[in-house]
């Protein structure tokens, strides 16, 4: 199954240059799942599910604003709806069943000015996750706004800290992969931006985890690659300010 992670960036300006590039992207990954982040609106998301040519999708628009998340999949979803102030500004959930599995996903955008707001919102998912009592595998992706291996934010998810004596544990699929998703020297999007790529170092703010099951035989990683980190000999930009994530996993049966 492959499983993939995208921060489309909604950016008014260069949406229109930039649309056409997203979805060859998401077309040339074939992934099974993908999430997105930063999708402008539900219009627009209608546009990018016809010309991918995936069926099945589930948006959330935040709270009071058009902007929002979307899951697209090539298998039937079910939608998790939960009211909340804080879930309903940065996480979305579904479970989709392939082959015998449910497997859930939970596709989130945590706040990217205050590492306090993103604290609250981690716990939040975590305490939403950890409803589910009908799912064979958990699943989370998305961009965290968060360093791997010093922020709050990772060290809590796998395992390595507590907040507001709340524990959790999950694999992050990505360990093993030395590049960034913002890329402040290489992005060319980013370099009009305050001029961050003159003092910040590229990193790795969009993560894919999955929920640790032990005794189950946990998936097997068998890929791991970025997209959308090199312009096309078409089009010569860039789909984003990020670049994607996507993930080859097997399970106990092959799906």
């Amino acid at each position: 199954m492959r499983l993939a992670t995208f921060n489309i960036w909604n950016n008014e300006d260069t949406w229109n240059s930039r649309k056409k590039v997203i979805i060859d992207e998401i077309i040339r990954i074939d992934a099974d799942i993908i999430a997105l982040q930063e999708v402008p609106n539900l219009q627009e998301l209608e546009l990018i599910v016809k010309d991918v040519g995936m069926k099945h999708y589930s948006f959330m628009s935040y709270l009071d604003d058009e902007e929002g998340l979307a899951i697209l999949s090539k298998h039937p979803l079910e939608t998790i709806n939960k009211t909340n102030d804080i879930l309903n500004q940065c996480a979305q959930r579904v479970t989709v069943a392939i082959k015998g599995f449910t497997l859930g996903l939970t596709n989130v955008h945590l706040d990217w000015k205050s590492v306090a707001n993103r604290e609250k919102e981690i716990v939040e998912v975590i305490k939403w996750n950890s409803e589910s009592n009908h799912t064979d595998y958990e699943l989370l992706c998305g961009d965290f706004n968060s360093a791997p291996n010093r922020s709050s934010i990772y060290n809590f998810l796998v395992g390595e800290l507590s907040i507001n004596a709340i524990d959790t544990s999950w694999v992050d699929l990505g360990q093993s992969l030395n590049s960034p998703t913002l890329d402040f020297v290489n992005n060319s999007w980013l370099h009009n931006r305050d001029r961050l790529n003159d003092i910040r170092v590229p990193i790795r703010y969009d993560w894919l985890l999955v929920k640790a099951c032990y005794p189950k035989q946990e998936p097997k990683l068998t890929k791991i690659e970025l997209f959308a980190n090199n312009p096309t000999t078409i089009h010569q930009i860039l789909p984003s300010d990020h670049y994607g994530v996507y993930v080859d996993l097997s399970f106990e049966k092959k799906l």
